[in-house]
């Protein structure tokens, strides 16, 4: 049977000992001479020694893990999100835990009490509706975290939005200037703080170009693909000849419901999303919509997180990203 290497080997070694290979491992070896510094590497990489993963744990107190929570890790919106997360976690060495916390945020509270326990070093929490208490319990703790679209609740922890109002309105722009004066949008009730920015910019839109909006064009259901597809007779009946679909999941779920009610896209209804996930250019028609730097966002949020953890003390950050118009061929003059 092998024996293990263990870090008195690599003591030996390197001719030094266990508590300078110790500290030089756990990053704490800045008093040593860049001699020792590398000895002490030559001699780990030579013998294969990684160390002890729990142990290691307890000298630096840090996990080198941070948590994500989301609603919904099929949503494609979050698999881009996560992906960006994963690109900067990877490269600074930190494992991402990634958590779906369902589309109540049934498992918000039971995963962040969990994983407080279990000392990860932060959280990046993409989910809304957060109870105030769970915030503040964080806050309590001296537990970093970074908020995404819950800006209407403090400005007490780091955060990172995107210009939702700005989107709201440049989509409803979009759609008067190609003539379409009565225009749907299709939300959840009770919605985020990010959603109820781009119904809000929606509105401003309508009431810039002097159209008074009626009650019928509002149009709530949960926000997912099945969601789009289950208030199509109540689009229709509305009367409208355009749809705001706040993202590209309701609006998928609209092309389903059109498509079996024989109406076409654009020529019937023109439609556009929110976020430009990946499939907006491989359904037909190709759909035009609101790109959110979706990437850069879970790149953005790790890089506040990692900050923070390295940071305690700094001072709150937030950050605003931009969005633009991806027009491709769902809309249609009229």
């Amino acid at each position: 049977m092998v024996r293990k290497v263990t870090i008195k080997d690599v003591a030996a070694l390197a001719q030094t000992s266990v508590t300078t290979v110790s500290l030089i491992l756990n990053h704490k070896g800045q008093r040593f001479s860049s001699e020792t510094i590398d000895r002490v590497h030559k001699a780990q990489v030579e013998l294969g020694y990684s160390p002890d993963y729990f142990a290691q744990n307890m000298v630096n107190k840090k996990t080198r893990t941070i948590a994500v929570l989301v609603p919904d890790i099929n949503n494609p919106f979050f698999s881009e999100f996560i992906q960006g997360i994963e690109e900067v976690a990877y490269r600074e060495n930190f494992i991402p835990l990634i958590y779906s916390v369902g589309a109540n945020n049934q498992k918000v509270d039971y995963y962040l009490k969990e994983l407080i326990r279990r000392n990860v070093d932060g959280f990046i929490l993409a989910v809304s509706g957060l109870d105030i208490n769970l915030l503040a319990q964080l806050s309590t703790q001296q537990m970093p975290y970074i908020l995404l679209d819950q800006s209407e609740k403090q400005h007490q922890s780091d955060e990172i939005t995107v210009q939702d109002l700005m989107g709201g309105q440049m989509a409803t722009d979009y759609l008067i200037e190609h003539g379409h004066r009565k225009i749907g949008i299709v939300l959840p009730a009770n919605s985020a703080w990010n959603i109820d920015q781009r119904l809000l910019g929606y509105r401003e839109a309508l009431a810039a170009h002097d159209i008074n909006f009626q009650d019928d064009w509002l149009i709530n259901t949960e926000l997912s693909k099945k969601g789009g597809y289950q208030v199509t007779n109540q689009v229709i009946a509305s009367g409208v000849t355009a749809v705001f679909a706040v993202n590209d999941e309701l609006a998928i779920g609209l092309y389903r419901g059109f498509a079996e009610h024989q109406l076409n896209i654009p020529e019937n209804l023109s439609i556009i999303g929110y976020d430009n996930v990946d499939w907006c250019e491989y359904v037909t028609p190709k759909l035009t919509t609101i790109k959110q730097p979706i990437f850069e966002l879970g790149q953005e949020a790790t890089r506040l997180l990692l900050d923070r953890i390295a940071d305690p003390d700094k001072p709150i950050q937030q950050r605003i990203l931009a969005v633009s118009l991806i027009e491709r061929d769902s809309v249609q003059p009229i």
